[in-house]
């Protein structure tokens, strides 16, 4: 059973070459969240790597990569999604969902960015998923997917009340970052929550944001490392549907003439 009322930790991490360094920013940052008592919390796009090449081949497997996070939440109620380097059969962009020291869901980033060696490096996920947890039905999206209106159509429809974007998003583009999540939150009636990365070398625009179903900014970040909270309702994304029953108009159209 899925409670109603949540409070949401966004994450906004420094990502630097250091892959230690990384993964203890990230542990910080979710006691933070603990302290504040929240329900969930998400860290950006590979909090544990980046994109720094040295430290994607030594990617170790999951559990390892992330034993110190899952260890320390193995006694907490909280649900961690953060977005790893997955080595298994092949290297993958991923988001985990953690809770209680397992590891309960895995989401691959199915569209990788063509200006980088992405494509090269990573393999793509190929089916998207929503997780049904107590803390509400949530759609997992990572950076430059945000782009396609059709992907967040898609978990919405398979009954995302939050989509979670954990994001690598890049300052000359923080723009369309900030468009694209209130668009994407709009659109579809749900809950958007966006988790950039912040400064180090290859120049992240944070701005990690929190939208709600009628496209309110909730809580926003600024371009340095810190923790955002705020509390939401998800009964808010099926009243905001009834009030304004646009997605039941979609659904009425008939594209097979």
């Amino acid at each position: 059973m899925s409670i109603s009322k949540i409070r949401i930790a966004l994450a906004q991490q420094r990502i630097s070459a250091d892959r230690d360094l990384n993964l203890m920013k990230g542990l910080s940052l979710i006691k933070r969240a603990l302290q504040v008592r929240a329900n969930l919390v998400i860290l950006p796009e590979l909090f544990n790597t980046g994109f720094y090449e040295k430290n994607l081949i030594s990617v170790k497997e999951l559990e390892k990569e992330l034993d110190i996070i899952l260890r320390l939440s193995k006694d907490k109620e909280i649900f961690i999604i953060a977005g790893v380097a997955e080595k298994c059969d092949r290297l993958y962009n991923s988001a985990v969902i953690i809770h209680r020291g397992e590891i309960l869901g895995i989401y691959r980033k199915n569209l990788l960015f063509p200006l980088t060696k992405e494509k090269q490096i990573f393999a793509s996920g190929g089916r998207l998923e929503v997780f049904d947890t107590s803390v509400g039905k949530i759609g997992i999206l990572i950076c430059y997917e945000i782009r396609f209106p059709e992907l967040a159509r898609k978990l919405v429809k398979k009954g995302a009340e939050l989509i979670a974007i954990p994001a690598e998003f890049p300052k000359q583009r923080i723009e369309h970052w900030k468009t694209l999540l209130k668009a994407r939150a709009i659109e579809n009636q749900v809950f958007v929550a966006g988790v950039n990365c912040v400064e180090g070398d290859l120049g992240y625009g944070g701005n990690s944001m929190l939208v709600d179903p009628e496209g309110k900014v909730l809580v926003e970040g600024g371009i340095y490392q810190e923790i955002l909270m705020s509390d939401i309702d998800l009964s808010e994304v099926e009243a905001v549907r009834e009030k304004y029953p646009f997605l039941k108009d979609y659904e009425s159209l008939d594209f097979t003439s």
